[in-house]
């Protein structure tokens, strides 16, 4: 880790190579969005300016590891996995912490089997205030100034959110969250936000473009409902709480997704209430975009517009952040998504993740032959370096190489011109 950052998160999550490149990006080139070229013989990979672990998930791990070392002895639970990324959830288990609700929500520790004295984590997506309400029945103040500061490790970035929404509903907007409705963090903004403001959960622009065809008066109010069922908060009134709009995001959402589902709400409020009263029904929220989010798929977009024949993406596969990294790099090329190297067989078969049909794959002859060749590798933002680091040598391996050609292939690193 760098100076400055959570210099207790275990160091086995990192790797050389992928340690050397961050060093040599942020010695040279730090602000440009240009992958960096790390050449292996005659193979070319490219790695892009920002991937991995970003701060608030750097700030989770950290306080989870915290609380353990510190209170060895107590029972510790987490909500739920702390970030989506086997490797670093099945580690805490092993460490002792036990989840109080699996991944597809199920309760596995009941109320009245936590204690006043165990420790409780919130994740990093952060969680419901109904899920918070039945902690403090357990004796857990998840109020308390010192539960806050060591146990919620829910991220800054998802907590102004919340703030932002709070303030937005208490002045009167209709909260507009674009997200995936069944997301845990999707689940713990719209629980927060809902005691201030009527919310409503928008996927995409698909379904932007279904609210505002009904603001624009071309759609009616059961056509609506009948799409939108329960992903509003109780008492949604589509008369009333459609007059004055705000869109905020989960923050693991595309960032340019977020600001076409808003561009397209905006444009229908403008149609229906005019220019001149635009102001009172509308109000731009683009400061809830998460910097990281945005970075690193920005920093994605750079890397795939520079020509590579295929990508490799590392992370879980069930991180919303990673699978809309594999959306940017598709449109360009073909993407695997992989958790880990043993998921990269051979260089002629890889099992992968297709996000669309979500479900787990076997692909042949998906490594091109010849060299050279070019290949884009990245991972998400819950990712531990050493996936990535166990990737990129897997993939070397594939054509031959070794140790020593990856050593020569680090002295060499360079960013890649873009003439």
């Amino acid at each position: 880790m760098r100076k400055g950052r959570f210099d207790r998160v275990p160091n086995h999550y990192s790797g050389p190579v992928i340690q050397r490149i961050k060093e040599f990006r942020h010695a040279h080139g730090r602000k440009s969005l240009l992958p960096t070229l790390f050449k292996v013989g005659q193979l070319e990979l490219l790695i892009p300016r920002h991937f991995g672990f970003c701060f608030g998930v750097e700030r989770a791990i950290h306080m989870a590891f915290c609380a353990l070392n510190e209170a060895p002895q107590r029972s510790t639970y987490l909500v739920s996995e702390i970030i989506h990324n086997p490797l670093v959830n099945h580690e805490l288990e092993r460490r002792g912490i036990r989840f109080l609700f699996d991944a597809g929500g199920r309760r596995q520790v009941p109320e009245d089997q936590i204690a006043a004295d165990d420790l409780v984590l919130i994740p990093a997506f952060g969680t419901t205030v109904q899920i918070e309400a039945s902690l403090r029945r357990s004796g857990i103040d998840t109020d308390a100034a010192d539960f806050r500061r060591r146990y919620d490790t829910t991220c800054p970035f998802v907590s102004k959110v919340w703030k932002r929404g709070e303030e937005l509903g208490r002045a009167g907007y209709t909260i507009v969250i674009h997200g995936k409705f069944n997301h845990e963090e999707t689940q713990a903004t719209y629980s927060h936000i809902q005691q201030h403001a009527h919310t409503v959960v928008v996927l995409d622009s698909e379904e932007a473009r279904l609210v505002a065809e009904y603001i624009r008066g071309r759609l009616t109010p059961d056509a609506l409902a009948r799409h939108f069922g329960t992903c509003w908060s109780p008492g949604f009134d589509l008369r009333r709480d459609l007059e004055r709009l705000a869109v905020v995001n989960q923050t693991t959402m595309l960032a340019g997704e977020t600001r076409e589902v808003s561009g397209i709400l905006r444009a229908a409020m403008q149609d229906r209430y005019g220019a001149d009263r635009l102001e009172y029904h509308w109000v731009d929220t683009s400061d809830t975009l998460c910097y990281a989010t945005n970075q690193n798929q920005n920093a994605t977009m750079g890397m795939r517009d520079a020509g590579a024949e295929l990508a490799v993406i590392v992370g879980g596969c069930n991180s919303s952040n990673t699978a809309h990294l594999v959306r940017i790099c598709a449109d360009m090329m073909p993407s695997y998504l992989v958790e880990n190297q043993e998921y990269i067989i051979s260089a002629k078969e890889i099992r992968h993740f297709d996000i669309e049909r979500q479900a787990w794959v076997l692909t042949r002859d998906w490594l091109p032959h010849r060299l050279p060749g070019r290949i884009a590798v990245t991972s998400g933002a819950s990712c531990p370096d050493v996936l990535m680091n166990q990737v990129i040598t897997r993939i070397v391996g594939c054509y031959g190489y070794g140790t020593e050609d990856i050593e020569r292939g680090m002295e060499n690193l360079a960013i890649l011109d873009s003439r």
